[in-house]
């Protein structure tokens, strides 16, 4: 049984390099479909179609290398930036608060995305976690219009609690 193994590897080398030998045809038929297949049809034109592999694989090496070549002639090529004054700090976002009527219609019970959804996105929100159970605090604080701090607590993204406190 031993001979046979180096001629059925033999075989087998030649039988892959048939395959990729075989030219392929690319045609589209009467239903409009694209066909590919070794042999074209008769009543139909055919195009060959490029089998070959075009291009190389590259080992995680020799990327390597060329990657760290391709940085450092990049570095090489661009001129030192010229150190510039501080960009100025943007402007702080101001409060957008929490109008009566919405704040009227807020239920407990209600889910933290209808809460969003009426109310937008609050000035401040904070974070805790209580026995396994997460609590969110959304702060609507007040604007001229508006002089009222609301805040909603949010327990497993329901809401708990509401609270209106006149502030200004």
């Amino acid at each position: 049984m031993r001979p046979l193994n180096p001629l059925i590897g033999l075989l087998l080398s030649v039988a892959a390099g048939a395959c990729l030998a075989a030219e392929t045809y690319k045609w589209v038929d009467e239903r409009g479909v694209i066909n590919y297949g070794e042999k074209p049809p008769a009543n139909r034109s055919a195009t060959p179609v490029n089998t070959q592999p075009g291009g190389t694989i590259e080992t995680d090496s020799q990327l390597g290398q060329k990657v760290d070549a391709e940085r450092r002639r990049i570095a090489q090529e661009q001129p030192r930036p010229q150190v510039a004054a501080p960009l100025p700090a943007p402007p702080l976002a101001s409060a957008r608060g929490m109008d009566f009527d919405v704040f009227i219609r807020l239920q407990r019970g209600m889910t933290e995305g209808e809460l969003l959804l009426r109310a937008g996105k609050p000035d401040h929100e904070s974070l805790e976690s209580f026995r396994h159970d997460i609590v969110k605090t959304y702060y609507y604080f007040p604007t001229v219009s508006n002089p009222f701090t609301t805040v909603v607590t949010l327990r497993g993204g329901r809401i708990d609690d509401m609270d209106r406190i006149r502030k200004f």
